[in-house]
């Protein structure tokens, strides 16, 4: 909503901040209603790439078992803060990759939802054009099999990690039933290697959300070939969105 100068004076309000947690409720709904074909009550959940917890969140309220993966220290002291109490979620200090090791994630002031493990983010992220990659912290690396071989085989697992997705599924050698991982445009050759990598893995049927959509863009689970047609042909130059997949 974008109010006219003379109408300014509401962003300070009450009537303006209700009207921002009415758009944030009805937004967390409309999610709800969404990930219900993925996640149900007691069911395991990966969240990688946690950030702040918005999904975190969501998953539990649906009554599933969570764990929320972030390797930023200061988003994971708001993660465990946020959650205290709550048993059915655990959080993981700890970014997800090929192998068990330490890494470079490389950070925009201000932005953490943009931070990433990718060398070239500076360069070639969309955001490298207003924003400066400045800051760089030190963050222990695991693995998807790691993490499976502790907790268990999640039902769904959602990966959002700035253009490093297929370096966190290089993680994983055996399939998970159904799992989202976040795609763009300037980093389109990673989305090839993720839909090979699952490919290898096992049978799977792929859909995708555009942005923030809450629902699916294809009315069919395509194959990985006509999904890669589907989106290679969108005009957007911003393109982004989740792939979904899930086994056949």
């Amino acid at each position: 909503m974008k109010l006219p100068a003379t109408l300014g004076f509401l962003r300070e309000t009450r009537l303006w901040q209700s009207l921002r947690d009415w758009r944030y409720v009805r937004r967390h709904r409309a999610r709800r209603d969404f990930y219900r074909q993925f996640v149900h009550p007691g069911t395991l959940v990966f969240d990688v790439g946690a950030n702040v917890g918005h999904y975190t969140l969501l998953f539990e309220s649906l009554g599933a078992r969570v764990l929320a993966v972030e390797p930023q220290a200061s988003l994971v002291a708001g993660l465990r803060r946020r959650f205290a109490g709550r048993p059915r979620v655990q959080v993981l200090q700890t970014a997800l990759g090929p192998a068990s090791s330490t890494a470079v994630l490389h950070k925009a002031p201000g932005l953490t939802e943009i931070a990433s493990l990718r060398a070239d983010v500076a360069v070639h992220s969309r955001f490298a054009s207003t924003h400066v990659f400045s800051e760089a912290e030190t963050v222990p690396v695991t693995t998807l099999d790691a993490l499976i071989a502790e907790d268990g085989l999640p039902d769904f697992c959602k990966i959002d990690v700035e253009g490093f997705e297929s370096a966190v599924l290089a993680g994983l050698s055996r399939p998970i039933r159904a799992l989202s991982f976040e795609f763009n445009r300037e980093f389109w050759s990673d989305t090839t290697l993720c839909l090979g990598q699952l490919r290898q893995l096992g049978t799977y049927h792929f859909n995708f959300a555009l942005g923030e959509e809450t629902s699916l863009g294809s009315p069919e689970w395509l194959n990985a070939e006509t999904l890669t047609s589907v989106l290679a042909g969108q005009s957007d130059p911003l393109l982004w969105g989740d792939i979904y997949a899930k086994l056949a």
